[in-house]
């Protein structure tokens, strides 16, 4: 894994409730790595002490982009990378996903796993547990967010 973090702390200096965090990294596509990229943004919300409604929402989101990524959008090919991207501040989350697959048709929609669709739960849950999701670039990016409202 390689990135950058970038931590800056609020008026409260020393309080993680008033600080943001900007997390950038590219990770191999393997299984071990998604994990170990979900681990991190978890522990860095935990010590931000965001809620944790807060946090499992952005862990299952995570965890489900990232999946898609690497299974639909880089065919399980460690040799290909995700490049993950996380921006956390008090009241907003933001996390960006992007693999080096072909895409995904925006248009094309996803059904409801509920319907008896074995595919499309990973971002029929991303789009029920975020407050905005979009599919950037040529369908191979995407970038959700949690607002306080």
């Amino acid at each position: 894994m390689s990135g950058t973090v970038a931590i800056k702390e609020g008026s409260d200096a020393g309080s993680p409730l008033r600080a943001s965090a900007v997390l950038r990294f590219a990770i191999p596509s393997t299984p071990a790595a998604l994990s170990a990229a979900v681990r991190l943004v978890r522990v860095t919300m935990e010590w931000m002490a965001f809620e944790q409604d807060w946090v499992f929402r952005a862990e299952l989101c995570l965890h489900e982009a990232l999946l898609n990524a690497h299974f639909h959008g880089n065919e399980a090919d460690s040799k290909r990378e995700i490049r993950v991207g996380c921006s956390l501040a008090p009241g907003r989350v933001e996390m960006d996903v992007e693999d080096e697959g072909k895409g995904y048709d925006a248009h094309h929609g996803s059904s409801s796993p509920l319907k008896g669709n074995p595919n499309g739960r990973g971002l029929y849950l991303i789009r029920q547990f975020m407050n905005s999701v979009a599919i950037q670039g040529d369908g191979n990016r995407i970038v959700m967010s949690l607002n306080k409202e």
